[in-house]
């Protein structure tokens, strides 16, 4: 600087002293040495504050030497000051700046030194001494701010990306890992637009790769680009193929002199139909707080520049030839006037003055400067200023951060708090931690547990920190319990997780704790619930696998037992045929048990019978002590016992009881009441539901029988194949031992023995009954069924003495009646005592019905057979009488017609032909020439050869055949072989000319054979050919009067062989 350059020394005390006194930082200048040779009253007070022994406040001493001497803490600062001292006397360096730590007992503090050549006279160094506390607290508050929303970003749900000056990714949270597919370490360090166009469907296109990178380079370059700050929605495709929809924004967040780039994205490929646009509205990092060295400007009465410091040059960006002709008004800010007017009123009254104001750059950007002015010696003016535009605006951005995150805080509703590390006073919490303990954040905060909470939640709370931070671990407490202000217990399900910092050592302790006292009361009130449904689960699931009532007793009582712990138990159904409770299932073996179960009782009987009748379950502490239970059974009963009676009830009915038994000393609850009747409604329900199942099973089998037997009936005309079916269904539908049909002999009028099974000895099959006589007979006489429950009280003689060894109990005879008539007798024996339902009875009946329809079927067959046989033989003597009818008017073809029609009708059996059809065409053949009944005596017995016109009239014998034959039912089926023997395989016979496959088989087969034997016998004009000489002329006319194939076989086979023979 230029000092008044006309003084001697600038260093005179009248000059240097009073300037450096009026600056606020601590002012030390050095001589060449290093040693202080003038300090401001600034760092005179600083020395006095902190107790500095050295009257002279260090003038004279070596200030390399004393950086030297600095141990502990500052040392290495101490060192980088000698260093920077040393380097600008020798001029390596114009300046040096070193932050340093100087805290007193009472505060913590940080100072900056500047080191720099003395701008009045550059032999001497001059060190300026800031207090930059301030900014080192904002900075550290920045840091924290940082680190809290570094873990916001690294929870959040969006995608978050950061991106450098230069378009690399430097940031990719677990949320944008989640939505692209890619892995952090897969992208950082990587330019965003070829991540982008990896991802992205257009990917192959590379102007869609410049475009990418042109627009981000714009937005980092000037912090605008058209999309900037705006909701963009875009298609990736993940590494796995599968393609996304995302939601972007991107925003530039200002860096230093530059800009970074943020990219909020959320995936909305399924809810893109819906989604609400959520953008970021904070950048990832605020923007730090640049230090700025002391700017100093020396101005005349006007505000003309006289002089400026190089910081000044730098700040304000005017060369220093442009700011000498520079009014400093011209920097000033219009609205700002004042303050600057304000700052000249008090220079000149107090003769120094301080202000915040705004200046203007030569770039047109303010700054604003926290100055100190104060009046020269030669009436000009001094101006010190920090610019501390940066830290205003940080101090800006930190409240607006803070109000960001009180806002999420606050808006979720679990309780969430940030504790100190070192003192577990609590740091932060949100609005639903205020309202459950009625405090307001300032009451709660900078306070530990043990001055909110009771000693005990204090202790435990304090513990769980303790044991967060030992082992840097997250800790997750499922349930804790605490009092609420308003004296309510709440249960919280807690996460406690160490915060680290920069140095990766625990400063918070952040806790979430969730509410969740509704769903532990709903756990507490429902534990009861649970387990009645569990026993119902129980039952339900295992009676699904049951197929029959048989099966589903066991497990219905199973369940019943272990639901309530006991181990006897029965299952009593009531029977209506009989009006009595049977004990069909019950657990349990020992005499105690045998004894609960002893029956059948009638309703009203028992505790059983008691239950059933009323319909209302029954306990019974203590069965010796209970009325109900029969006095007989009480005195047998060896141990104490009691137990529940519940009735099995249907929707409309109660059709049985059940009980559960156990030592008296375990009494049933009102809880076990409860269940066991739920339980025993559901088993009623499904014990009907089954007996209904298995008694359409059973009338599905009884009629699936009915119809075997049926098609047994109408498929077979064997009297006995139809019995014997119809006698096994008896005894497997009827669940009995044996069944026996007695046949009734109209001729002998005796009851005898046709078909039986489940007999062990043969005695049954000696039976011959008179009408009257035994159970049969009299079943027989009066037409009516014969139930004996016990044979062995009824003196019958047949029983006593053929049926001795059989071991029969009960008896049923069933008369076998078709059309009024006794066909016979159905028997049914078993070897137990058998109590029937109506269904049985009457099925028995039916079956009978179907013995009497099988039996009258088959004699109506039998009879139809026989008339149908003598019918058959009609015919065939007819028919055979027409043959020789024939013969005797031709003498020369005698025996001819019996002849072929044997070797036709064997070849036809060659041929496998159904025997239907052989009878047709054995008839055929016999009446091969009927039609010459037709032609006149004159032309069929002329001795001489015929004319063309007998021809004619010879050649009409099939026709006239056919208008014989064809109105003759019966006769129908065999006219082949009459009208169709003369038609030739080419197509030149008559009388229709049919060609091959069109002429009737058995007319072709009648064929070969006619000339077999026409010219294999003897005739008046000629006697019978060689059989050699007939083959070949049979083989001459194969293929044109003759079928070849047929040809063929009779010539391979016997057939003729076995005629000639």
């Amino acid at each position: 600087m230029r000092f008044m350059k006309s003084k001697p020394s600038i260093l005179s005390s009248e000059i240097i002293q009073p300037l450096l006194d009026s600056l606020s930082s601590n002012i030390a200048i050095l001589d060449k040495h290093g040693t202080i040779i003038l300090v401001n009253q600034a760092w005179k007070n600083f020395g006095e504050e902190n107790g500095c022994p050295d009257i002279n406040f260090g003038i004279g001493q070596n200030y390399l030497s004393l950086c030297e001497k600095v141990m502990g803490v500052g040392k290495d600062e101490a060192r980088q000051v000698a260093e920077g001292i040393k380097k600008v006397l020798a001029d390596e360096i114009r300046e040096v700046f070193v932050d340093y730590p100087c805290h007193s007992p009472e505060e913590k503090r940080w100072f900056r030194v500047k080191i720099a050549k003395f701008a009045a006279d550059k032999k001497y160094v001059i060190l300026i001494h800031t207090n930059n506390s301030q900014n080192r607290i904002i900075e550290e508050n920045l840091h924290e701010t940082e680190d809290l929303f570094k873990r916001v970003i690294e929870q959040s749900s969006e995608g978050v990306v950061i991106i450098d000056e230069n378009g690399k990714i430097i940031e990719w949270n677990k949320a944008e890992e989640k939505i692209t597919g890619l892995s952090r370490h897969e992208v950082i360090g990587r330019y965003m637009w070829e991540i982008q166009a990896e991802t992205s469907s257009a990917n192959q296109d590379p102007k869609f790769l410049e475009f990418l990178k042109q627009g981000t380079m714009q937005l980092l370059a000037t912090g605008t680009s058209p999309w900037a700050g705006k909701p963009t929605e875009t298609k990736i495709v993940k590494p796995d193929g599968t393609e996304a929809t995302l939601e972007s924004v991107v925003f530039p967040i200002k860096h230093n002199h530059g800009y970074l780039a943020c990219s909020i994205n959320h995936d909305v490929t399924e809810i893109r139909n819906s989604r609400k646009a959520q953008q970021l509205s904070e950048s990832r990092f605020r923007t730090y707080v640049n230090y700025s060295p002391v700017i100093a400007m020396v101005i005349n009465q006007k505000g003309d520049f006289l002089d400026v410091n190089p910081q000044a040059i730098q700040k304000l960006g005017f060369s220093e030839n442009e700011l000498f002709k520079m009014n400093i008004a011209e920097l000033i800010p219009s609205d700002e006037q004042e303050k600057t007017a304000e700052l000249l009123l008090n220079l000149n009254k107090n003769g120094q003055a301080s202000a915040e104001y705004q200046i203007i750059t030569k770039s047109g950007n303010k700054l604003l400067l926290n100055s100190k002015a104060v009046n020269l010696p030669d009436q000009s003016i001094m101006i010190l200023c920090n610019d501390i535009s940066e830290l205003r605006e940080s101090q800006i951005k930190l409240k607006e951060s803070e109000a960001f995150l009180n806002s999420i805080l606050d808006n979720i509703p679990s309780l969430i708090t940030v504790k100190e590390a070192e003192t577990l006073k609590y740091f932060k919490v949100n609005r639903p931690v205020e309202e459950y303990l009625k405090m307001s954040g300032t009451e709660i905060l900078g306070k530990t547990a043990y001055e909110i909470f009771s000693k005990g939640e204090a202790k435990f709370f304090t513990e769980q920190d303790k044991l967060t931070l030992q082992g840097k671990l997250i800790v997750d407490i499922p349930v804790e319990n605490g009092l609420s202000k308003d004296n309510k217990t709440k249960f919280f399900h807690e996460k406690k997780i160490p915060m680290y910092d920069a140095t990766g050592r625990p400063n918070f302790i952040l806790s979430i704790s969730e509410d969740i006292t509704e769903q532990i009361q709903l756990e507490m009130d429902s534990k009861a619930y649970l387990e009645k449904l569990e026993a119902i689960r129980k039952l339900t699931t295992r009676m699904q696998a049951p197929a029959s009532l048989d099966e589903m007793l066991p497990v219905i009582l199973d369940v019943f037992l272990e639901t309530t712990g006991a181990t006897m138990g029965s299952i009593w159904i009531y029977k209506p045929e009989r009006e009595e409770l049977d004990p069909v299932y019950y657990s349990g073996e020992d005499s105690d048990n045998q004894i609960l179960v002893e029956g059948p009782l009638v309703p009203g009987k028992g505790i059983p019978g008691l239950v059933y009748l009323t319909q209302e379950l029954h306990i019974s502490p203590n069965y010796h002590e209970d009325p109900w239970f029969s006095e007989h059974k009480r005195e047998r009963l060896k141990t104490q016992l009691g137990g529940i009676t519940l009735p099995l009830r249907t929707t409309n009915s109660v059709i049985g009881v059940i009980n559960v038994t156990k030592s008296a000393a375990r009494t049933f609850s009102d809880d076990d009441a409860k269940l066991l009747t739920t339980l025993s409604e559901i088993a009623g329900n499904a014990i009907h539901t089954i007996s209904l199942k298995d008694q359409t099973e059973q009338r599905l089998m009884r009629l699936s029988a009915l119809s075997s037997i049926d098609r047994a009936i109408s498929s077979s005309f064997d009297m006995m194949v139809s019995l014997d079916i119809l006698v096994s269904n008896v005894i497997s539908q009827l669940k009995m031992d044996a069944a026996v049909v007695l046949l009734y002999n109209q001729y002998s009028q005796l009851l005898e023995y046709s078909v039986g099974q489940g007999f062990y000895t043969n005695a049954i099959e000696s039976a011959y009954i008179r009408i009257g006589e035994s159970l049969a007979g009299r079943a027989a006489q009066t037409r009516e069924m014969v139930v004996l429950k016990n044979l062995t009280d009824a003196n019958i003689t047949f029983v006593i003495n053929q049926l001795a060894d059989e071991h029969f109990v009960t008896y049923y005879g069933v008369p076998l009646i078709a059309k009024g008539k006794l066909k016979g007798i159905l028997e049914v024996y078993n070897r137990t005592q058998h109590t029937p339902d109506d269904d049985w009875i009457n099925f028995l009946r039916s079956l009978a019905e179907q013995a009497a329809i099988a039996i009258d079927n088959t004699e109506m067959f039998e009879s139809l057979r026989r008339s149908n046989l003598e019918l058959g033989m009609a015919y065939n003597d007819t028919i055979e009488g027409w043959s020789r009818a024939l013969d005797l008017r031709d003498k020369e073809t005698e025996g001819h017609t019996l002849r072929v029609t044997e070797i036709t009708e064997r070849l036809a059996r060659a041929f496998d032909l159904p025997d239907n059809e052989i009878k047709y065409i054995r008839w055929g053949a016999l009446l091969h020439d009927i039609g010459k009944m037709g032609v006149p005596d004159g032309i069929l017995l002329k001795p001489g050869p015929l004319t063309d016109e007998e021809w004619v009239v010879m050649r009409m014998h099939p026709n006239y055949a056919f208008e014989m034959l064809a109105p003759i039912g019966y006769l129908a089926q065999a006219i082949d072989i009459p009208y169709c023997h003369h038609e030739k395989w080419d197509g030149t016979g008559y009388p229709r000319g049919l060609k091959g496959e069109e002429i009737p088989l058995s007319a072709r087969i009648f064929a070969v054979v006619d000339i077999w034997d026409a010219l294999g016998s003897d005739r008046p004009y000629r006697k019978a050919w060689p059989q050699e000489k007939i083959i070949e002329h049979i083989r001459s006319l194969s293929g044109t009067h003759l079928d070849p194939k047929i040809v063929d076989f009779c010539l391979s086979s016997d057939v003729f062989s076995a005629n000639q023979s």
